[in-house]
């Protein structure tokens, strides 16, 4: 769903709003509860000088997690590129600060406004409907897993239509551009740079890098944590494989005198051949897709009915249980015993990686490593089937013996010193560069007496977006920004890449496209202008924050008073 995710302009809207808006009330409830009702007494800081309320910064955090997701198709926590880059904690109160200047200037979007923001975001340019199916998948596969509901989204489109309104507002100073000034910008942005490169791979410096069983030792000793196990659980579960109920659906299915209109009425509903789609994006036929739309209809009533019988099982089972007697692996082992069922039983695993060795839903792995039993003790949907499980036992963290990790410990030394090497190696060759060019030497001149052989890039330009010629030597971000940086006949000092690193020479900068330049001005015009207004926006709330008095709570604390 997300890779659909467009701006559009000019949409028909009538009953579209109208789903649109029955749907956020009888989706799903929204009663659900976030893991901070249970987590005491918490200091979420000040803003005016009153006290940010556990509801505001649990809402603000929320619509901040919608946010990333709506941008990157991953939830901030489950997205480890760019754990480091996005601060989630300033996200929040940034957007405690916009919500409290739009209930401020009394702006209230209206249910149009929000829907059509709300169509914008899940209508692809083929559709002529609101996706209805594409909305309600992603409320139930993606905002119900994390104890998000439709008004949540609601809420937060609300917000985001209010900070349109604000940009619009308090950025109009950046739509102030001149064409000539934006001309400008555009033949930088698009001026064809030739340029030459030398990488240092640390591959290449295998050969070089020696062991002993002393240095592998000292190496372990001083990277120990490296080597730790997170806390890991063994769980044993009864399955109820769908599979095993297709038969029974069949004969649900064949019972449905007029099926035939059903499918063709999902179809119509759905966008037809905009929706379904082959492995390689092309449209299927009608028939194919009708074919698709039957078989996933077929595949959700067996599941219900593998879920009815987990949910008989689950009732037996938890008879004669409470808190203070919970219920155990053993009894369930003896249950399925007595049910003709087959009790299995996981590899340790952790809540990141899960059970390698098994193809679980994430509410399995989230369940088995909750702290409330209650949140075991359920029945888990998965797309394979329906599951009970009970935690036969939990694993601390330790860190691994060096007999067990010796292995692992020679590759992470080699690849370390290889690494290290590469990083020399092209410190001092960029250095030589540098003074070489100082003296009036040639590029190729300096890479010959230093028996190097430099890599002749495809030209590019600052606005590429792709050169595979790169390979794995370095980003396209980091090879324009230290191209950016250069003047004709200049190489820039060694920098380094997560493989090494490279020294990069600029040759020349050849003339702009003219006839491209025409042709793009006028809608480069216009996203300059958006984007001097988002500038505009950001500047004036920076200085919102300070007007507002926000004051977040003591990091040291960890918010909780």
């Amino acid at each position: 769903m997300i890779g659909t995710i467009r701006r559009h302009q000019q949409w028909l809207w009538g009953i579209i709003i109208l789903a649109i808006i029955i749907s956020f009330v009888v989706y799903f409830s929204p009663n659900s509860r976030s893991l901070l009702d249970s987590q005491g007494s918490y200091n979420f800081g000040s803003i005016k000088g009153r006290t940010i309320t556990q509801e505001e910064y649990r809402a603000a955090h929320q619509e901040i997690e919608l946010f990333y997701f709506l941008r990157s198709g991953k939830w901030p926590d489950r997205d480890d590129s760019q754990r480091n880059s996005f601060d989630i904690e300033r996200e929040t109160y940034n957007r405690i600060v916009l919500v409290e200047k739009l209930k401020e200037l009394n702006v209230q979007p209206t249910i149009e406004a929000t829907a059509r923001w709300i169509t914008e975001i899940f209508r692809s340019s083929e559709d002529q409907t609101f996706p209805m199916e594409r909305y309600q998948a992603f409320v139930k596969n993606e905002l119900a897993p994390r104890h998000l509901t439709s008004d949540d989204f609601y809420r937060f489109a609300r917000h985001q239509v209010g900070q349109q309104h604000l940009i619009s507002v308090f950025g109009l100073g950046g739509k102030l551009i001149a064409p000539q000034e934006a001309e400008s910008f555009y033949r930088r942005l698009n001026e064809p740079l030739s340029t030459e490169a030398v990488y240092f791979s640390a591959t290449n410096y295998l050969s070089a890098v020696s062991t002993t069983p002393q240095i592998l030792g000292q190496f372990y000793t001083n990277n120990m944590a490296r080597y730790r196990l997170p806390e890991r659980v063994v769980v044993n579960y009864v399955k109820w494989e769908m599979t095993n109920f297709l038969a029974d659906a069949d004969k649900q299915m064949r019972a449905i005198t007029n099926l035939s209109q059903r499918l063709d009425a999902v179809y119509a509903q759905t966008g037809g051949t905009n929706t379904y789609k082959d492995e390689k994006g092309i449209p299927l036929s009608v028939a194919a897709a009708k074919d698709k739309i039957k078989e996933d209809e077929r595949k959700k009533i067996a599941l219900i009915s593998a879920k009815k019988q987990a949910n008989t099982f689950l009732t037996e089972l938890l008879q004669g249980h409470s808190e203070t007697n919970p219920v155990t692996s053993p009894d369930l082992q003896k249950l399925a015993k007595a049910k003709n069922l087959v009790a299995k039983t996981t590899t340790p695993f952790d809540q990141r990686g899960g059970a390698t060795d098994l193809k679980l839903p994430p509410l399995f792995v989230r369940a088995a490593f909750s702290a409330m039993p209650e949140d075991r003790e359920q029945t888990i949907l998965g797309e394979e089937g329906a599951y009970v499980i009970t935690v036969q036992q939990k694993l601390p963290s330790e860190i691994q013996t060096f007999e067990k990790v010796q292995q692992e410990v020679e590759k992470d030394f080699r690849a370390e010193e290889t690494f290290n090497l590469a990083q020399q190696k092209g410190t001092a060759f960029g250095q030589s560069v540098t003074n070489g060019i100082a003296q009036g030497k040639k590029f190729a001149e300096i890479c010959a007496e230093a028996k190097i052989k430099p890599v002749v890039l495809p030209a590019f330009t600052l606005s590429t977006r792709s050169l595979p010629e790169l390979g794995e030597n370095t980003t396209l971000d980091q090879l324009q920004n230290v191209a950016a940086s250069l003047t004709p006949g200049k190489a820039s000092g060694f920098n380094p890449t997560a493989t090494g690193g490279f020294v990069l020479f600029l040759k020349e900068k050849l003339p702009v496209d003219e006839a491209l330049l025409k042709t793009e001005m006028p809608e480069f015009l216009i996203r300059q202008r958006d984007q001097r207004m988002s500038a505009a926006f950001n500047e004036w709330f920076q200085k919102l924050s300070q007007e507002m008095r926000l004051v977040p709570p003591p990091k040291s604390s960890g918010g909780k008073s």
